[in-house]
């Protein structure tokens, strides 16, 4: 195509995402600027856009690709084959476990509902597909805090009221940070009845073939018969689940 027909302030728009996907640890300013041979103000205002609507991430003087690129590839990726390969595994998961089961991936600052299998109870659950849930409340949520955005929890949910929606919520960033740290340890997160009061939630990551956290697996029950005692039991049948919707998906 002509090159008449290009838009300038985009094409260097691209350049500067193509330098900095070259430097996962992150690249200073200068050094942009440097590769670039571009005006420090152009550059500048490019990264401030960026940053601002979280295509890049700024840590001190550090540049790094945002969590918006990982949201439109998990989206790409969950119109492609994530969700078929997850159905049998989601149905079987309930057959194991009897209660409703779900994967969900991340939606910019929420976790999206991609799927459902409802168990055979004639409880009814609160678990629809497309349904956009808050990060720092939810098992799914608190494993993308955990694995899959890189921005400090203050900037990851500066966005967010973190409201007590029932007695259990964690409401302040220094305890989610430690909740975080509790997820890594074990490899999957709980729900202790904290988005709903009668609800307990047990979910695992699932990876990508780079290595990335690219959905959530996990279960939705009514806190009586999902009881505290089978947190264990359930949690083994949910990390064979989630491995092997991984390994389906390229994860080695």
């Amino acid at each position: 195509m002509s090159s008449k027909y290009q838009v300038p302030v985009l094409e260097k728009t691209f350049r500067v995402i193509e330098i900095i996907s070259k430097h996962p640890d992150g690249i200073p300013f200068i050094d942009i600027v440097n590769t670039l041979q571009e005006p420090k103000s152009t550059i500048f205002r490019i990264l401030h856009t960026l940053v601002e609507h979280n295509w890049i991430e700024k840590t001190r003087d550090q540049y790094t690709l945002g969590f918006m690129f990982i949201h439109y590839g998990l989206t790409t990726l969950s119109r492609k084959n994530l969700r078929t390969v997850a159905r049998p595994v989601l149905e079987r998961l309930t057959a194991q476990t009897h209660q409703t089961s779900h994967i969900t991936v991340l939606s910019g600052t929420r976790s999206m509902m991609l799927d459902v299998c409802d168990s055979t109870s004639h409880i009814k659950l609160p678990s629809q597909i497309g349904s956009l849930l808050p990060l720092y409340c939810t098992s799914h949520g608190k494993l993308f805090l955990a694995y899959s955005i890189k921005a400090p929890l203050e900037e990851a949910l500066k966005d967010e009221e973190m409201v007590a929606r029932t007695p259990n919520t964690i409401t302040s960033i220094p305890e989610l940070e430690r909740e975080l740290d509790r997820i890594r340890s074990r490899g999957y997160a709980i729900d202790e009845l904290e988005y709903y009061s009668d609800i307990r939630c047990l979910a695992a990551p699932v990876w990508g073939p780079d290595g990335i956290c690219i959905a959530a697996v996990g279960i939705t029950a009514t806190a009586s018969s999902f009881t505290r005692d089978m947190i264990g039991d359930y949690a083994e049948i949910i990390l064979a689940s989630a491995q092997q919707i991984s390994r389906e998906m390229g994860h080695v």
